[in-house]
């Protein structure tokens, strides 16, 4: 099954040979005391022509996210919908777009896609654990140009915590406890000087998902590396493995199953999720002078994931022996076969369906950034051009007994003739520029990219080849920003600038049936963002994006279904009152707010769902915390956090069907709260917090059935620094 190519050393060797020219696709420095820590935002964030978020290592370690529905939830903009299993997938919807696996979004960790295959395949199965992440950077904005194939609606990084680098071994231990049995542990520990450094982190989230007897373990080993070879070069390393095992399923309750208990599934302890994935990273930085930089990078994934299903959504409404609609069971030898209802049968002695896929990527990329002065006037310039391939190897059985549930090896070896499996290969040439030029309290910043982008794929049923489809596509995507800073600390913006979401290759689909083409927009913000205001911040943005090709998921197909338009507002502050007082000790409240209220198909090929809503946008997102910081060390906060209705089908169904595919996602409200003490001189912080406060059931998600939010969770833990 496996195609493994012999691409490490490929990757590796490329890049030694281009490291006199070659350029890293994180361009920007933030001086820590130990070392740099790299980003995709810029040195001069008051000259970015757009919005932008940054989550800092603070705010990482008063709140404690266990996921990225902790983590992301203060950034207006931003709709991340929970999934089965802890928020362990990474489903993050921007501006009015489709949150399902981040399929829209580009995804990043240290400037390199967490997407299994950006182009072919692009959704995400992992998150970097909020213990590794030093902050999180989020562009929605024209400065988005520079990072793709995904520039849709915005980009994410996650900056993974740097190696240390002054002369002293440093590290930390971290371990927290939880009811649903939650446990989490992390270690991290490195040593550097000024001739470079290494560090070595380990982390593992364990537990129960949402559902009783969903068990998790998400173990990450990591490994970075540096070696200064000379005053202005740097060679850098990052080994990533991760571990993935779940009792996890997407096919989730009939509205029955759901109404005697949300938090049980029939087919929970057989239904499996593993993941295994390897990262390689090799950078150089080679400083030519103090106004340009080049930099290299080589990367190299190899991710293998299977999802095994015993059951699958009831949309027949058929009724079990007790006259009960239930979900059904794929397969139940000696039961009845396919497609019996749960209720009838007993689940240890199912079979299910197996999806083994097996994903390699591979790139090379050259960056330079350059300042320079001409005509009397400061430039920095951004230059970059990347070569990325993608293997993917897609299949699918359906197992014929438990030891074929339990070996999808044995299923693939012994029904030959059953398998469904497809070959996929991309390849992918970028180029992008960008200049910013500064004329007084102004700064103008045109930008483009270019996309050139071949796909084949085949398609096979039991060995003989069905069919075989190829798309080849050049998108130039320019973009334009301004930025005036003539009041201080404050900056007015406003940008434009074409983006496209690639079509996931074998799922998704044209009109006419052939092979579905990129998504395009036209994105238009202007905002502005403060600090003018002593311990008064704030941020807003008026935002419109046309897109055409507009992609709907309908479940087992995304099809292109004409164009829509996303209009809204997003506006996010904090005020800390200690420091406008001029108190010892701090209160303060922050808040986002973001206000979509266009979301809507236009000028389909259905003209019935012109005008309607779109799938998962919310047209209200709010959050806000009151917090308390105390300068004996302690810090308090509480929260909540609202999610308008939603619809999840292009026809905006409003009443709900017998299977829970169809209906609305009611609008829900849940608190939070977290408390940390420092214990001043010794290292050590002691925290507390507790999510989904008041226990509240809501209803999460309809893909593929009715999925609960996850229920209360109150957890403990202690961190060690040295």
């Amino acid at each position: 099954m496996k195609l493994k190519p012999k691409i490490i050393s490929t990757a590796i060797m490329s890049s030694l040979m281009l490291m006199p020219y070659a350029v890293l696709a994180e361009e920007d420095t933030v001086d820590t005391g130990k070392m740099t820590v790299t980003g995709i935002l810029p040195d001069r964030l008051e000259a970015v022509p757009g919005s932008f978020d940054i989550i800092d290592e603070e705010y990482l370690e008063e709140r404690r996210p266990i996921s990225n529905l902790e983590r992301m939830r203060t950034i207006p903009g931003i709709n991340v919908v929970a999934d089965g299993s802890m928020g362990f997938d990474t489903n993050i919807g921007i501006r009015g777009q489709n949150p399902r696996r981040s399929a829209k979004a580009m995804i990043m960790e240290d400037g390199m896609h967490l997407q299994l295959a950006p182009y072919a395949d692009p959704v995400v199965h992992y998150t970097t654990p909020s213990q590794a992440v030093n902050r999180i950077e989020v562009i929605k904005g024209a400065g988005q140009i520079l990072y793709g194939p995904q520039t849709l609606g915005g980009a994410v990084n996650f900056v993974t915590k740097p190696v240390p680098r002054n002369g002293e071994v440093e590290g930390s231990v971290t371990s927290a406890f939880g009811n649903q049995g939650y446990r989490m542990l992390n270690g991290s520990v490195g040593f550097g000087n000024e001739l470079g450094g290494v560090m070595f982190d380990f982390n593992q989230n364990k537990g129960d998902g949402v559902y009783d007897d969903a068990e998790f373990d998400v173990k990450d080993y990591r490994f970075k590396g540096e070696l200064d070879i000379t005053d202005r070069q740097t060679l850098a390393l990052k080994l990533v493995h991760t571990r993935d095992r779940r009792n996890s399923t997407e096919a989730y309750l009939t509205p029955f199953e759901y109404d005697q208990d949300p938090y049980s599934h029939p087919s929970i302890e057989n239904d499996e999720w593993e993941q295994d994935r390897d990262v390689v990273q090799l950078q150089h930085i080679f400083e030519v002078n103090d106004s340009f930089k080049l930099t290299s990078q080589a990367y190299y994934t190899d991710t293998f994931r299977n999802g095994l299903r015993s059951t699958e959504e009831n949309e027949d409404g058929d009724l079990n022996g007790n006259g009960n609609i239930t979900s059904v069971f794929r397969n139940c030898p000696g039961q009845g076969g396919e497609g019996v209802l749960a209720g009838d049968v007993d689940a240890s002695q199912c079979a299910g369906r197996h999806a083994p896929r097996q994903y390699y990527t591979r790139g090379l990329e050259t960056r330079g950034d350059l300042s320079f002065s001409l005509f009397g006037l400061d430039h920095d310039t951004i230059f970059g051009v990347r070569y990325h391939e993608e293997n993917v190897h897609r299949q699918e059985i359906l197992s014929q007994s438990v030891a074929e549930r339990e070996d999808y090896d044995l299923a693939l070896a012994n029904n030959p003739g059953d398998v469904e499996e497809a070959f996929i290969k991309t390849n992918a040439l970028s180029y992008y520029m960008q200049n910013t030029t500064y004329v007084g309290n102004w700064s103008f910043t045109p930008g483009f990219r270019v996309e050139d982008v071949r796909t084949s794929e085949k398609f096979f049923e039991g060995g003989v080849q069905e069919n075989r489809e190829s798309l080849s596509y050049t998108e130039f995507l320019p973009s334009f920003g301004v930025a005036w800073n003539g009041i201080a600390n404050t900056t007015v913006f406003a940008g434009v600038h074409k983006g496209i979401a690639p079509a996931r290759a074998d799922r998704e689909f044209s009109e006419d049936g052939g092979r579905a083409e990129p998504e395009e927009s036209t994105l238009y913000e202007v905002g502005v963002r403060s600090t003018y205001f002593k311990g008064i911040s704030f941020k807003t943005a008026f935002f419109h994006n046309d897109i055409q090709n507009t992609l709907i998921d309908f479940g087992d197909t995304f099809d292109n279904s004409g164009d829509s338009k996303q209009t809204g507002i997003e506006v996010a502050g904090r005020i800390d009152f200690g420091n406008i007082y001029g108190w010892t000790n701090n209160i303060y409240l922050s808040g986002a707010y973001t206000n979509l209220w266009t979301a809507e198909y236009e000028d389909g090929p259905d003209p019935t769902i012109n005008g309607n809503r779109m799938q998962y946008a919310p047209e209200h997102l709010l959050n806000i915390d009151l917090g308390y910081e105390h300068q004996s060390g302690v810090n308090a906060r509480i929260g909540v956090q609202h999610v308008s209705k939603q619809f999840v089908d292009d026809g905006n169904t409003r009443v709900e069907d017998v299977s829970g595919l169809q209906g609305t996602i009611p609008s829900f409200t849940v608190w939070n709260a977290t408390v940390n003490y420092r214990v001043p001189n010794t290292g050590v912080t002691l925290f507390t917090g507790v999510e989904n406060l008041f226990d509240k059931e809501y209803l999460a998600s309809r893909n593929e059935g009715k999925l609960v939010g996850r229920e209360r969770l109150y957890y403990g833990g202690i961190t060690y620094n040295f």
